[in-house]
């Protein structure tokens, strides 16, 4: 006991140097030690908290400073607030903070809380005023934050913050400025500042290789961005692969490497995007990333099982993403209900949506339209300020109105478009006179000459020297006031012929494409007579002796006396080649088959019984004898072929 008593006053001493040095955990032995004989000691406990803290256990540490009594009683707000914050608790960590006397380490605490929370101008007033007014060893520190509060508000929010003017002399500050040029699609500029931010990390960190890997990482998967942006593929897919492979970046850079390949790959190559998807997910990943990073990952996630045609999977993942608040998630459903062929559904789903976001609007049109409801389709697309004053929209509209309301209120439709138009200052004077000819030929094309032409008038009077509008008036004047029609028409400019051109010469040389495609030259009517006469002139023609046809069979001696018989059933028939394999293996081989008489002749029993008859029946056959039968090929024998064989 002697020996403690005199070690003892050795402890605090001792526990100041291992913190000093990072050597939490020795400290916190020791801390314990002292703990262990006098439990209520304040001081203590207070160096216990913060080598929790030091060594992140944020939940450790909660619990000793809420279940102490005395630590209760003391200035602990910022602890617990930045062990709340490490914990995710946000909310918590700010009612804790707003107990704390205020100071820059609980301004900073706060800025970082509302960066978490994608409160992004709150902290930006917060870090603006911290290097506006405090100058120290964090400045560097503080300017970072604040340019990638900048730079994170360019790249998830719909209204990005202005840059103000930082300083670019670390790779830190060069990193955050290249973000915000990219996520504003100052994708050179970005490029240029990343590179220059590779050789501050390198000049940096030259004496420590793998501390140079670890930070150059995000630069790597920025560069990889931009040559994604370019549409250079594969030159983003190696520069992500090579981050992912190395492992050299911490976790949140290898999620966003992996969910940047899953966008690449869209439908293809599920196998890899799946694997990709897993260094996406987990708690310990998710925690570090900011919202929207969360819910593009999750929304990758639900495209994937999409695309793998898990559908029920897709539907429960587009629920969650619903219930998160993701925009885009009544989309996600819309296009489950429109798989399952459910069309009322889907378009109830985008109706309801809590968040009517331009691209929710946009598929709730294109699917009332495809359903045949225009007036629905209308009233989703009107009033869509993204594309109030665009041609293409007032055309869209207007084609609406045409089947909804009629041509009147379409007509009416256009006109104020127009007028709007020509006084928001942002079309030339070319674009504005086209839109106004295509505007009276539609009217014409309804049957309204006379308002056709009203346009038309307007139009003159602004632009006397329009020769289509005034082609086009003379068209409308002439279809309700013929005499008026034929006065516009001196308006028209005379045609100026040069003098070099002989105007019967290309009236002479003018061809003609006939049905064929054939050219044929117009020629005088003298040589068109000529022509005439030519064609009329008889010529008699000289007629080829053509050899009279014989029968294929000819028999000498006379015409063939089976001629009245079929062809089939001719002693002398033969099949076609194609076909004579058909009777292999049936009958007798060799010979064909002879018809009656001739299997007489050759019967010599008959011919000893009747030797008169013979005679005059041999006589006969040396009159008209029909050609020998011709002697089938022996088949030769084959050999058998394995497996089975074909005909």
């Amino acid at each position: 006991s002697s020996g403690i008593n005199a070690e003892w006053p050795l402890r605090p001493g001792q526990i100041k140097k291992l913190g000093s040095d990072g050597y939490y955990n020795k400290a916190l032995a020791l801390i314990q030690e002292i703990l262990t004989r006098n439990p209520r000691d304040v001081d203590a406990l207070k160096c216990k908290v913060v080598c929790l803290l030091k060594l992140d256990k944020c939940r450790e540490a909660y619990h000793v400073m809420s279940a102490d009594k005395d630590l209760q009683k003391l200035d602990f707000w910022f602890e617990r607030a930045y062990a709340l914050y490490r914990q995710n608790k946000l909310q918590e960590a700010i009612a804790e903070l707003k107990n704390a006397e205020k100071s820059a380490r609980t301004e900073e605490l706060l800025a970082q809380i509302y960066y978490k929370l994608d409160s992004y101008e709150e902290a930006y007033n917060i870090y603006k005023a911290l290097v506006k007014n405090i100058v120290d060893q964090n400045t560097n520190e503080r300017e970072t934050n604040l340019a990638a509060t900048l730079a994170s508000s360019a790249a998830f929010n719909t209204k990005p913050l202005k840059w103000v003017a930082l300083r670019e002399s670390t790779y830190e500050l060069c990193y955050n400025s290249a973000c915000y040029k990219l996520a504003v699609g100052d994708t050179d500029g970005a490029e240029e500042r990343l590179h220059k931010a590779k050789e501050l990390c390198k000049k940096e960190f030259e004496d420590d290789e793998q501390e140079f890997e670890y930070e150059q990482a995000p630069i790597q998967v920025m560069l990889g961005l931009c040559e994604q942006q370019r549409g250079n593929s594969k030159e983003a897919v190696t520069l992500y692969n090579n981050v992912i492979k190395e492992k050299h970046g911490d976790a949140q850079t290898v999620a966003v490497a992996a969910n940047n390949i899953i966008c690449i790959n869209k439908d293809q190559n599920m196998f890899d995007s799946k694997k990709k998807l897993k260094l996406c997910t987990g708690e310990q990943v998710t925690k570090r990333l900011a919202q929207y990073q969360r819910h593009s990952i999750d929304f990758n996630s639900c495209l994937l099982s999409f695309y793998t045609n898990q559908l029920e999977s897709f539907r429960n993942k587009s629920l969650e993403l619903q219930q998160s608040g993701l925009d885009l998630a009544p989309l996600l459903l819309a296009t489950y209900y429109n798989k399952e062929k459910k069309m009322d559904e889907a378009v109830k789903v985008l109706t309801d949506a809590p968040v009517r976001s331009l691209a929710v609007q946009l598929a709730l049109a294109q699917l009332q339209k495809s359903k045949g409801d225009f007036e629905g389709c209308h009233k989703s697309l009107s009033g869509l300020s993204e594309f109030e004053g665009r041609p293409g929209y007032i055309n869209i509209l207007a084609g609406l109105l045409l089947h909804t309301a009629g041509p009147e209120k379409c007509i009416g439709y256009l006109e104020d478009a127009l007028t709007k138009l020509r006084s928001s200052g942002s079309y030339s004077a070319s674009q504005l006179n086209e839109w106004t000819i295509s505007l009276a030929r539609f009217v014409l094309s309804q049957n309204l000459p006379q308002r056709s032409a009203t346009i038309l008038e307007y139009l003159l009077s602004r632009d006397s020297t329009n020769i289509k509008a005034l082609a086009l008036l003379i068209r409308s004047v002439s279809l309700f006031d013929a005499p008026r029609a034929k006065d516009v028409a001196q308006r028209l400019p005379e045609i100026q012929i040069p003098s070099e051109i002989n105007l019967e010469e290309l009236e002479m040389g003018v061809g003609v494409t006939s049905g064929r495609g054939l050219r044929k030259v117009i020629q005088p009517e003298e040589e068109k007579i000529k022509e005439a006469n030519r064609r009329f002139e008889t010529k008699e023609k000289k007629r080829k002796k053509k050899k009279g046809k014989l029968p294929k069979v000819l028999v000498e001696g006379g015409p063939d006396p089976e001629r009245w018989l079929p062809r089939q059933e001719r002693s002398y028939f033969r099949r076609k080649k194609k076909n004579r394999n058909d009777a292999i293996g049936k009958g007798s081989q060799g010979l064909s088959a002879y018809s009656a008489h001739v299997e007489a002749a050759l019967d010599m029993s008959n011919k000893k019984a009747e030797p008169t008859a013979a005679a005059a029946s041999g006589s006969a056959a040396n009159d008209a004898k029909p050609p020998p039968p011709k002697q089938q090929p022996k088949n030769k024998q084959k050999g058998k072929k394995k497996g089975k064989g074909k005909w």
